[in-house]
């Protein structure tokens, strides 16, 4: 199982997501390179980027894929865009949250202890939300392909069935996740290895293991 320390940042200098873009570059890049269903072949490449200022997580993906697909809108089937995926579980909770974003930035949080009926979040509470992307087309593995980013602020009040202070010391469950269920070349990477099965991320038994890390002066 993956272990992740989620290190404090100070933002106070970033007053935007798009200051962040640079500056979480910094951060120890994590990779999203394990394909459970071989079956599915991808030359897709994902990494993340990770941090918390206490009261935001603050995440970076960066992607290169042949194909680039963004149709879907706020809680709509965002896993069939080029999407990237993040799902956590405080502390020792049955019940998740699963936060799907596409390269636009069109965003789906759902919330339950399984894969059906979940609880999907207001579009109010969504929009607490902020980002910033950028996509780049061109020469890719010397084929035509793409590569894009995207930087999130996700506030603490984003998970409205908890009462999170602080991320400070805080420990979670999770996995990181990389899609694209409608793409020509459908893809699905993990950070945590999921085992078994049809591609299903909704296994909370292959989360890896989150510590948030102590406020630094």
């Amino acid at each position: 199982m993956n272990q992740l320390k989620i290190p404090y940042i100070s933002t106070s200098d970033f007053n935007t997501p798009d200051t962040l873009l640079h500056a979480m570059q910094q951060l120890e890049r994590q990779q999203i390179a394990i394909n459970p269903w071989p079956e599915f072949t991808s030359d897709t490449r994902a990494d993340f980027f990770i941090a918390h200022n206490t009261q935001a997580i603050l995440l970076k993906y960066q992607v290169e894929e042949r194909y680039l697909i963004a149709n879907e809108s706020t809680n709509g089937n965002i896993h069939n865009d080029s999407c990237v995926e993040f799902f956590i579980a405080f502390n020792d909770d049955s019940s998740y949250y699963n936060l799907e974003f596409n390269c636009l930035g069109a965003t789906k949080i759902g919330y339950g202890s399984e894969r059906g009926g979940r609880e999907l979040l207001p579009a109010a509470a969504i929009g607490k939300m902020s980002f910033a992307s950028r996509i780049h087309s061109g020469l890719f593995r010397q084929e035509e392909g793409f590569s894009w980013e995207i930087v999130l602020v996700i506030p603490n009040d984003i998970f409205i069935h908890h009462d999170i202070r602080s991320f400070d010391l805080l420990k979670a469950r999770g996995n990181f996740y990389k899609c694209g269920d409608g793409l020509p070349q459908p893809h699905f990477l993990t950070w945590n290895r999921i085992t078994g099965g049809a591609p299903d991320f909704h296994r909370t038994d292959c989360f890896g293991a989150l510590e948030f890390g102590p406020r630094t002066a």
